[in-house]
């Protein structure tokens, strides 16, 4: 029998990419949403909420594999987290992977984040934390920074700092291999582009590959918050992305890794190739 992999976040970012390479690996995928749609080949939709408590168990049963993405409007998922790891283990899960982030390792037991990574380290079901670093897709699925581009513009608190920006298909195409091949549990991975850049030449790369004149504008963390708060962000939203800045401003994402070509056998895409794919986004 085929693996049967439940996602968590299938329609967002990661997981709808997650969906497409398991489909393409053979395994059988359950797509987690609070309003499952209409089935298609190969992906079986069930209901998944994580204020429900009572849609945890009906969602992992018969799974040998979760792919777990934490819910954005949560302040501190901990709880919830601990309820769902207890749930995978009397089903019976075998295989976990976490989407973490870059720099959560480097944080203090007081962010979520970081709390929820210990929790899943002690988990009895054997598991896997990717730790990408900050994504390409920011440039053309996040809102105000895809606003910032076509204004010429991109304001952001990074400072000087230099990223190793990774594509989202990358990431998902880790998480696939962790979801469905023996050898990955327990560990930790950081799948990175193979450039480190600075956010003023990742402008530069978006001014090239659009035609148009984009540059990079940096903010002080309190202008950061402040802009972000006064636009309507909920605050824990906004102290992840000033923690991942901030990470920035200090070095901690600057150094490529090698993990997507040990993890998948191809080499990492690169910041120019992405932009210059999807430059239409921009137009």
């Amino acid at each position: 029998m085929g693996t049967t992999v439940l996602v968590l976040g299938a329609t967002g970012r990661t997981g709808r990419r997650l969906v497409a390479e398991l489909l393409k690996r053979g395994a059988a995928v359950r797509a987690a949403s609070r309003k499952p749609g209409r089935p298609t080949p190969g992906v079986e939709p069930v209901r998944f909420d994580w204020s429900d408590r009572g849609t945890y168990g009906p969602a992992l049963e018969g799974a040998d594999g979760v792919y777990q993405v934490l819910q954005p409007a949560a302040a501190d998922p901990s709880e919830d987290v601990t309820a769902l790891l207890d749930a995978a283990a009397t089903a019976g899960v075998r295989r976990l992977v976490h989407l973490s982030n870059a720099t959560a390792h480097l944080l203090s037991d007081d962010f979520p984040m970081r709390r929820v990574e210990h929790l899943v380290e002690t988990s009895p079901v054997p598991s896997t934390i990717l730790r990408p670093n900050v994504f390409d897709e920011i440039f053309t699925e996040h809102s105000a920074i895809v606003q910032g581009v076509r204004e010429g513009v991109v304001a952001v608190p990074a400072g000087d700092g230099r990223v190793a920006p990774v594509s989202v298909a990358d990431v998902a195409a880790v998480a696939a291999v962790a979801l469905t091949e023996d050898g990955h549990e327990g560990k930790t991975y950081a799948p990175t582009g193979p450039d480190a850049l600075s956010f003023a030449e990742l402008t530069d790369i978006v001014s090239a590959s659009t035609g148009r004149q984009v540059r990079y504008q940096p903010l002080t963390l309190d202008e950061f918050r402040s802009t972000a708060l006064g636009a309507g962000a909920p605050v824990h939203v906004v102290d992840f992305y000033a923690a991942m800045y901030d990470g920035i401003r200090r070095g901690w994402a600057a150094q490529p890794t090698d993990d997507v070509l040990h993890v998948t056998g191809r080499a990492p895409i690169a910041f120019a190739e992405y932009a210059g794919s999807t430059a239409e986004a921009w137009r």
